[in-house]
């Protein structure tokens, strides 16, 4: 790590820590406004913020028809169709399950990256991405898959993650093309126009008469958990491979629950402390330093 701008670390850390604060932030949302506008307003909301700098990457020679359009099918892939699976696999699972389907993104990406990509994934990443998803199952006290009830919700918990992970894996290949915050804005543009649609089919519903909570829970959705975090996201992905950015994404459970004791003082269960130690642990074992070997690639 001491050989990696500090910004990518400081980058990845924040927006883990934003991405934690929307999960209450969400369910605060939703008590007034449907989900697939919530979709659409953050998603719009984001790409909005991020407008001028996309006006100004249009004028460089890198700003192509094929990069528009590999950024609108990334916003598609990783935004409108997730957030709507995670959605309705939510309403159909468990909130436990749903978090232990959260944690294998960082495992799918990894495989992503390994296989589509042929970014390296040594055997001490593997190892620490088990013992970080191992750590994340602790932290949501060891839940197993429900009965065939929840088969459904659970399978789209997995679509959700999938197209997450082939996000988090082809996004580098869009920010060697223009600026982490033009990919930004183009990607979000392009899950902003695919949840269009979405928001269509489910009867154009609009929400009425916001209370002040549930309107800066949406501010917050749209502003610090879209724009500013995916930013962050990205901007670390300058730094680092995908398989290494996704495994900073297992402090997020982590994170909620100081958040959770911060904010309304739920105390942690034992089995936390216990997750907490074995994802740091990943982390340590993911960045340990081990002998030097010729590089592979501006990101080995």
């Amino acid at each position: 790590m001491r050989n990696k701008p500090l910004g990518g670390l400081l980058g990845v850390v924040l927006a883990n820590f934003i991405w934690a604060g929307s999960f209450p932030a969400t369910a605060i949302a939703l008590v007034q406004v449907p989900p697939s506008f919530l979709t659409l307003v953050r998603l719009g909301a984001g790409a909005l913020l991020l407008a001028p700098a996309l006006l100004r990457e249009r004028k460089s020679e890198n700003f192509t028809v094929q990069t528009l359009f590999i950024a609108l099918v990334l916003g598609c892939v990783g935004f409108s169709l997730p957030v709507y699976f995670e959605t309705k696999g939510l309403g159909l699972s468990t909130p436990a399950i749903a978090s232990v389907m959260m944690a294998l993104e960082p495992i799918f990406t990894a495989l992503v990256a390994a296989i589509l990509l042929r970014e390296t994934l040594t055997l001490r990443r593997k190892a620490a991405l088990l013992i970080a998803f191992i750590g994340a199952w602790a932290i949501a006290g060891f839940p197993r898959p429900g009965n065939l009830g929840y088969l459904n919700g659970d399978l789209l918990l997995v679509f959700a993650v999938f197209c997450y992970a082939l996000y988090n894996a082809y996004s580098k290949q869009l920010i060697v093309r223009v600026s982490a915050m033009s990919a930004t804005s183009m990607t979000l543009l392009g899950g902003f126009l695919g949840a269009i649609p979405m928001w269509l089919a489910k009867g154009a519903p609009l929400p009425h008469g916001l209370a002040l909570p549930v309107l800066l829970a949406v501010i917050y959705l749209a502003i610090l958990a879209t724009a500013g975090a995916y930013f962050l996201w990205l901007f670390a992905l300058t730094m680092f491979s995908a398989a290494k950015v996704s495994l900073f994404l297992y402090i997020q459970p982590i994170l909620g629950v100081v958040l959770s004791f911060l904010i309304v003082r739920t105390r942690p269960e034992s089995t936390f402390f216990i997750g907490a130690s074995f994802i740091l642990l990943a982390l340590y074992i993911s960045e340990r330093k081990t002998q030097p070997t010729l590089p592979t690639g501006p990101f080995a």
